[in-house]
């Protein structure tokens, strides 16, 4: 409902605006490739108007670059914000074949801006001043040799499977790695929900004793240092395998790890409890 009316009031805000410009382009996706769409600024919002189309991209660092993916269903329309401030609009659509799994948007193709009361040159000032921002970011040397080892375990065989399923979602340990001075866990997300799964947080817990007991219970949340491959939502049917990358721990005896998955704007929780 919240979607709904975001866009409803976005597409009002730069429909003057927009009343000049051409039929709206149209983008095809399906399930088994990633459309990539590069963007000239980082994407601050990304919605898609009906749950068989999902737009994926970096929350926490922001990035240009966000990916498509589609199950057969209804046209949709996708509606990008990027944060110069610029406003992105297309049609979407399923494809059996994609020809071409990437596209790089131009600042031309964007219908306005949500800051309806600046002038132009003010906005091409943001524009200039995001595109500097973004050739200048660096990764740091620990991001890059988690990023590599993470991409690099993905490769390994599951050798942990601990499952809790919940409310037709199932959240999975497959892999808890130890390298140097962290710790490496992987999970996988399979939703079988017949709604999309939009991801709000995933916390760690390490914790002994019983809830009821509050004497001998404690629980204590293991930060991450880095998270690969996080995804925004997770269509029906789909699965989502990501990295968390904690400072190394141990276990004491009666100790036990604890994961939450929680979705975005609900009550949905899945609660796995491992060691």
């Amino acid at each position: 409902m919240k979607n709904t009316i975001f866009i409803l009031w976005m597409l009002l805000a730069v429909a003057s605006q927009a009343a000049n410009s051409t039929t709206l382009d149209t983008i095809y996706a399906n399930e088994h490739m990633n459309m990539a769409l590069f963007f000239p600024s980082k994407i601050k919002q990304g919605i898609v108007g009906n749950d068989n189309f999902a737009f994926t991209y970096n929350r926490e660092k922001g990035q240009t670059l966000g990916l498509l993916k589609a199950v057969p269903g209804k046209d949709s329309n996708l509606l990008v914000i990027t944060e110069d401030g610029s406003v992105y609009s297309y049609l979407v659509r399923y494809a059996r074949e994609i020809s071409y799994p990437n596209r790089f948007i131009g600042l031309e193709e964007r219908i306005g801006s949500e800051d309806q009361g600046v002038g132009e040159d003010v906005q091409q000032e943001r524009v200039a001043q995001t595109l500097v921002a973004d050739s200048s970011e660096v990764p740091t040397i620990s991001d890059r040799r988690f990023q590599a080892s993470c991409e690099s375990l993905l490769q390994l065989p599951e050798r942990k499977h601990s499952v809790k399923k919940e409310q037709g979602l199932s959240l999975a340990v497959t892999n808890m790695v130890y390298m140097d001075n962290e710790v490496y866990v992987q999970f996988e997300i399979d939703n079988h929900s017949g709604v999309r799964f939009d991801f709000g947080d995933l916390e760690l817990f390490k914790v002994s004793g019983k809830r009821g007991r509050r004497s001998s219970y404690q629980e204590l949340e293991l930060q991450p240092r880095y998270r690969h491959n996080v995804p925004t939502s997770i269509m029906h049917g789909q699965k989502s395998r990501l990295f968390y990358v904690f400072p190394k721990f141990h276990l004491d005896k009666g100790e036990k790890l604890r994961a939450n998955l929680t979705e975005e704007g609900t009550s949905r929780l899945v609660a796995l409890t491992f060691k």
